[in-house]
């Protein structure tokens, strides 16, 4: 037997020619996937011959690509037309993953060019230039600007990926520009928010739909209020440059708020936004 481990690998040496660690092959051992050729029955230290580096690599292979460890034994055992059927199931579900992964970075992307881009000044009518911005919108009635709460929105949660939380504006109304006295006369036509994702949706619910925010030039005011005295002179302050210059408007009131979590009281951050004629 001397003469035969001198052709073998200790597990240490394995370790360092495959770039392994040892932890993984004594797993391998325990799970029955990849075992020694042979073990000192006096030392227990493993052994593994010139040819088992070769199954090793396609063991390393199939991990690297996702195949499950309990997986790779029936892998290894099919013929030919079966193993290209495999791998391209793997391709599959590989450019699922690019895919996912791609739509996750164009989510990132989205809200940090929306909090870096410069925002208009707090309490100032400026005119920006927006791009599209595709929504799902839901009809309601009987809400306004003192009973929409959080709750509200509760509903867009399931179309919605995991980021409500990190991104800015992510809630909105819309309803109609008008003579208002005060803001009990404000009663919002829908609720929305915007889509940072095209993955495919489930069927959306009754009164719900897909929008969208035009391109184009707006007016826009934003405001911190802590009040609902500051929320309705920030809206009348929007309304009121409008018919002061004439302006033609495209589109109803699109207000867009998220809370600061920086300050400890909670100031509600809200935007007024309407479409005009460029």
């Amino acid at each position: 037997m001397e003469e035969d481990k001198e052709k073998l690998y200790s597990i240490g040496e394995v370790s360092k020619l495959m770039n392994i660690s040892i932890k993984a092959l004594r797993y391998y051992d325990k799970i029955g996937l990849f075992k020694p050729a042979y073990v000192d029955p006096n030392s227990n230290y493993r052994y593994y011959s010139d040819f088992q580096l070769y199954r090793l690599d396609l063991i390393k292979s199939l991990s690297y690509i996702g195949t499950q460890l309990n997986q790779i034994k029936k892998v290894e055992e099919l013929n030919n037309d079966d193993y290209i059927s495999f791998l391209i199931h793997q391709e599959q579900v590989v450019k699922e993953k690019i895919d996912y992964l791609y739509e996750i970075q164009q989510i990132i992307s989205s809200v940090r060019r929306d909090i870096q881009r410069q925002e208009a000044p707090f309490g100032e009518v400026v005119l920006l230039e927006k791009e599209e911005i595709k929504i799902i919108q839901k009809r309601v009635q009987g809400l306004g600007p003192q009973n929409t709460f959080n709750s509200s929105f509760s509903s867009f949660r399931k179309y919605g990926p995991s980021t409500e939380g990190f991104r800015k504006k992510g809630y909105g109304s819309i309803f109609p520009i008008g003579e208002y006295k005060s803001i009990d006369d404000i009663n919002y036509h829908y609720l929305f928010t915007p889509l940072l994702s095209n993955k495919k949706m489930m069927p959306l619910e009754r009164d719900t739909e897909l929008a969208i925010l035009p391109k184009g030039k707006y007016l826009s005011i934003i405001c911190h209020s802590t009040t609902f005295d500051d929320y309705f002179q920030s809206l009348q302050k929007l309304i009121q440059f409008i018919h002061k210059n004439e302006v033609k408007i495209m589109s109803d009131i699109y207000e867009f708020f998220s809370i600061n979590y920086q300050s400890d009281e909670h100031k509600y951050i809200n935007e007024f936004r309407v479409l005009i004629e460029e």
